[in-house]
């Protein structure tokens, strides 16, 4: 006997040991330090696209000070890092192309971050329009326009910036980190500078100039933001980074700026914008597009230098890591294949067992003729070659399979004794019931008072509806009702033989029926039909209310059309009783309130009959 080794045993036994090292290998060499290099790049990336040479925040910066300094006639006053409208909007455009790439290539968070906020440059159109209507006629005329079009450019660079803290947190690089640091802290002291400027602008222009309180805390709040920015990047500003910090530092026109703004509050009033321009930092001079360029270069360099660091590393690995995956990948070939040729076989079997041999011979079980007996199937069992747990797999099937047939067998005997149940019960009510009603009719025919006449007849009423619930029981067995016309008779002869089995048979009110001859063996069935049909109506209509019955004959036979005026029924419940009507819902799920649709669809079906409710 050949020892049982259990798949696990095989799969942990031949792969242990060279997969263990190809783990170890691909995690130390490759895979932690690539994907590190990858990320590390993609955030040096977002941060020039944001902020850097080209970077988007730094551009619309640029537009909106060329774009306020135009609308109040001052553009010649001051030297920017754009010298005119056209430029400065290509450089907005092409940096907002271009971050739309970079962010679409970072994380999801990061995705959803930006998407809000890029949404915001539609409004750059709008902004745009205004700025192109106040230039035509410049002047400090558009001094309030000027402020609200300069706010707005504010805002969006003020959403552009706020996402800096998340990708800043996910670097793990200090000196990409610091450089991002570097970039967004800059941007803020230029913007800082910026509004500075403009409040300056616009307070001094203003009717009162510098003579308000608020004026005043507001000046002093954007001071304190340059200064605040400024020591942020003198903090930041060491190593690679330190001679760039350095030139930004020595190139900030702050004081000039803080000394307009002690002498504007200290004289109050109105001054002359002159006051203002000649203090304002004259663009690129002043250090801040050199400042960013350098930065980015650093961060350029950072990068480059881990993805080599990554590549070194990973060709140090590889040899290695492909030697050792290829021997895994050969002992996996071999113990695989030694596994999956007779899983793949017992998988076919197996299929073939579910879809095809098992639910027939489970189908001939069930649909045996009625006085047959009952045989159990033989059904090949599954065989496979294998001594692992895919022959107890295989067993396992095996025993699935006779447990199955097993269950249709006793389902096929209960359902045949059942049924056989419920037709030697309605028969004995068929034939106990006849008798009751034979007696009745002689009762009927013998007595002369009036009242006892009519007593007899609701009992003979009653006994013929207690006749039509035995036939129900035998319909549902599928046993022969018996019984019935053997001559063709008149449609309108069912129909009052269908109201003689149904209670409140003075509601029904026949209307015009066309004449036609029912073939006798169908006439029973039918009449049994038809008294469901109206007794439902009945049923589920107010007590007032007559149920009405017509038949007509039409080009695809004869039409009966029994109306009742009940509540009504939603649309989806006319679908459920259309298909408990057609015989397509399984009686087993079949609420018992609802059997009577199912008599009515087996009878339907006896003789093709088409049954079908509809809603008014």
């Amino acid at each position: 006997m050949v020892r049982r080794i259990p798949i696990r045993a095989k799969v942990a036994g031949a792969l242990a040991v060279p997969l263990l090292g190809v783990a170890a290998a691909a995690a130390v060499g490759v895979s932690t330090s690539a994907a590190q290099a990858r990320d590390v790049t993609r955030q040096a990336d977002l941060a020039s696209a944001s902020i850097g040479r080209v970077g988007l925040v730094s551009a619309l910066q640029n537009e909106r000070n060329l774009a306020m300094l135009e609308m109040l006639g001052l553009a010649g006053g001051v030297q920017l890092e754009v010298t005119d409208t056209e430029q400065a909007r290509a450089m907005t455009d092409t940096a907002s192309t271009t971050l739309r790439t970079v962010v679409s290539e970072q994380s999801s968070e990061l995705r959803d971050d930006y998407a809000a906020l890029l949404e915001m440059l539609t409004g750059l159109v709008d902004l745009r329009d205004r700025v192109d209507e106040a230039v035509a006629d410049a002047g400090l005329a558009h001094r309030e326009q000027a402020h609200e079009v300069f706010v707005a450019y504010t805002a969006m660079v003020a959403a552009l910036s706020t996402p800096h803290d998340r990708p800043s947190r996910g670097v793990d690089d200090s000196a990409i980190r610091q450089g991002d640091d570097l970039l967004h802290h800059a941007s803020n002291t230029a913007d800082s500078v910026a509004q500075l400027t403009e409040a300056l602008l616009f307070i001094g222009t203003g009717p009162g100039g510098v003579d308000e309180p608020a004026e005043v805390a507001t000046l002093a709040s954007l001071q304190r933001d340059i200064e605040r920015n400024v020591a942020l990047v003198d903090a930041k500003g060491t190593g690679d980074y330190a001679a760039p910090a350095q030139d930004l530092l020595d190139g900030v026109h702050a004081a000039a700026l803080s000394d307009v703004v002690s002498q504007v509050v200290e004289q109050g009033g109105p001054f002359e914008p002159a006051l203002v321009l000649e203090a304002m930092p004259p663009g690129s001079s002043d250090g801040y597009l050199t400042f960013r360029n350098e930065v980015v270069e650093v961060l350029d360099d950072e990068a480059r230098r881990l993805r080599d660091d990554a590549e070194s590393r990973r060709s140090m690995y590889l040899g290695g890591a492909v030697a050792m995956v290829g021997a895994a990948v050969f002992v996996a070939w071999a113990v695989s294949r030694s596994i999956t040729r007779p899983l793949r076989d017992l998988s076919v079997k197996a299929r073939q067992m579910a879809t095809y041999r098992l639910p027939h011979a489970v189908q001939d079980i069930l649909e045996a003729p009625p006085g047959e007996d009952l045989v159990v199937a033989e059904v090949d069992p599954l065989v496979v070659r294998a001594r692992d747990e895919v022959a107890d797999v295989a067993g396992a099937f095996n025993d699935v399979q006779q447990a199955a047939i097993g269950l249709a067998v006793e389902q096929a005997a209960l359902r045949r004794n059942v049924a056989e149940s419920y037709v030697n019960l309605g028969r004995r009510n068929q034939n106990l019931l006849s008798r009751l009603l034979k007696v009745v009719d002689d009762l009927e025919a013998t007595e002369s008072d009036p009242a006892q006449v009519a007593q007899l007849r609701k009992l003979s009423h009653l006994a013929t509806r207690i006749r039509r619930n035995a036939d129900s029981l035998l319909v549902l067995s599928d046993g022969e009702v018996a019984g019935g016309w053997q001559m063709p008779v008149d449609a309108a002869s069912v129909v009052r033989a269908a109201l003689r089995e149904i209670e409140n048979d003075e509601r029904v009110l026949v209307r015009t029926l066309d004449p036609v001859q029912v073939v006798g063996s169908v006439a029973s069935d039918l009449t049994h039909l038809l008294a469901e049909l109206i007794e439902n109506g009945l049923r589920h209509s107010p007590p007032r209310e007559l149920v009405e019955v017509s038949g007509r004959v039409t080009p695809e036979g004869y039409a009966f059309n029994i109306v009742d005026h009940g509540l009504g029924m939603t649309a989806e419940e006319i679908e459920r009783a259309n298909q408990r009507l057609a015989g397509t819902e399984s009686f087993t799920v079949t609420p018992a309130k609802y059997l009577g649709h199912y008599v009515t669809a087996v009878l339907a079906a006896r003789h093709d009959i088409k049954v079908r409710l509809q809603g008014s």
